[in-house]
């Protein structure tokens, strides 16, 4: 990866800095990580839970793990390599994706942000590969039915997971700072889509009395869409004039500055 918040101190960009929007970002940017925050202590909790279960699963024999457990855990019993292969990716997403996008990371330590971002990606198609085996080879609910609106659920957002890690690293390759970052943001709010659909599952779950065999896939789709619109507003609201290579923060305050 590559610092992205370096900028040319000629530049001149009064309307991206025109009152109100450097205070719209600023407070959408502290709403964001407070959202951020609860989305990332919902996916650790997921986690934590479904390593939790594996581990006490395999630590007693069990004959016919079909009996023993529900349609949706048995799957995660029976495919355990790709269920351990979508944990482990899904820990260190969690762990290093904020500091992606923390300014200061990429400016004082660009050699962290660089390799950060490489295992961020690298995790981000393992962790996209080996859900969609168990989520759409393997839906709890079979593939007809609701099982199928749950398994193509799946194919969408892993197919749109693997564009973003895509575009996000072969922008930066060809040193398109700006597309790189707006790839990145695209890929980090898909991925937490996940811990969307598990808060939404819960509630709807607990409000209406709807089976989690329907809301399932449902609650996927709404997730999906949910983050993908709200990442593109944010892209939209922070977009930076020229190729994007300066960071919004940046342009703020150097009109902030240039007014008092």
């Amino acid at each position: 990866m590559t610092d992205i918040s370096a900028a040319p101190s000629s530049a001149k960009t009064p309307e991206f800095s025109a009152a109100p929007w450097p205070a719209v970002r600023k407070a959408l940017e502290i709403i964001g990580w407070l959202v951020v925050a609860v989305l990332l202590y919902t996916g650790l909790s997921s986690v934590f839970g479904r390593a939790d279960f594996l581990i006490t699963s395999f630590a007693q024999p069990i004959a016919d793990p079909r009996a023993t457990f529900n349609a949706f855990d048995v799957r995660y019993y029976e495919h355990f390599l790709a269920t351990w292969l979508h944990l482990g990716p899904a820990l260190l997403i969690f762990t290093i994706g904020p500091m992606q996008f923390i300014p200061a990371v990429r400016k004082k330590w660009i050699n962290l942000h660089r390799w950060s971002g490489r295992v961020f990606i690298a995790c981000g198609v393992i962790g996209a590969t080996s859900g969609f085996f168990i989520g759409a080879l393997y839906p709890f609910m079979g593939l007809e039915g609701q099982g199928f609106n749950q398994s193509m659920a799946t194919v969408v957002i892993a197919g749109y997971t693997l564009l973003c890690l895509y575009k996000a690293y072969s922008s930066i390759r060809r040193k398109q700072f700006g597309a790189h970052r707006e790839w990145m943001i695209r890929a980090w709010t898909i991925m937490l889509a996940i811990a969307t659909q598990r808060i939404m599952l819960g509630v709807l779950m607990s409000t209406t009395g709807v089976g989690i065999e329907i809301l399932f896939g449902m609650t996927f789709w709404m997730a999906g869409l949910l983050n993908v619109t709200i990442g593109e507003i944010w892209i939209s609201l922070t977009r930076t004039p020229g190729n994007g290579a300066r960071h919004w923060k940046y342009l703020d305050a150097k009109a902030a500055s240039n007014k008092e």
